[in-house]
């Protein structure tokens, strides 16, 4: 049987707690993007490919959620600035992060410390795990994403 995420609640861009069970409300499969912030995303005006590839998987009737350390008002300068249409979450703590396994340690000049990693959840309308990925760039893992959607949708 597939292993049940456990629920979270975060702050989104206005502010507003977002839980996971209640987004699990909705009947939707959901896809968690978890990365270290936003300012790794090299976007210009022409190009996004964090909020293109996420968006493709949202166009599948996804649930989107991004989830970084980043605080509320620099998801909310991000998310304006290249006019993101999905959720994005702040964990300052990273309790969140660490819950799902989205870390690691590393060692910086003999110092311990830990380090954000990018990773995808995809998660069937119940809460149950349905598959993870830990790509380096998202849109190396969207059509993935996608395909496991699609065969969601078959069953």
């Amino acid at each position: 049987m597939a292993k049940a995420i456990q629920n979270f609640e975060l702050l989104n861009t206005e502010d507003k707690l977002v839980s996971l069970n209640d987004l699990l409300g909705q009947g939707k499969p959901i896809f968690i993007y978890i990365y270290p912030t936003d300012e790794k995303f090299k976007c210009n005006r022409s190009e996004c490919p964090f909020k293109e590839n996420l968006e493709k998987i949202q166009k599948e009737g996804v649930i989107v959620i991004g989830i970084s350390q980043d605080t509320v008002e620099e998801h909310r300068e991000f998310k304006h600035k290249y006019n993101i249409n999905f959720e994005l979450l702040s964990d300052p703590t990273l309790g969140t992060i660490k819950g799902l396994g989205a870390y690691e340690k590393v060692f910086v000049n003999g110092i311990e410390k830990e380090k954000v990693i990018r990773k995808g959840i995809l998660v069937d309308d119940k809460g149950h795990i349905i598959k993870e990925w830990e790509p380096l760039k998202i849109e190396e893992e969207a059509e993935d994403v996608i395909k496991v959607v699609r065969s969601l949708k078959s069953h």
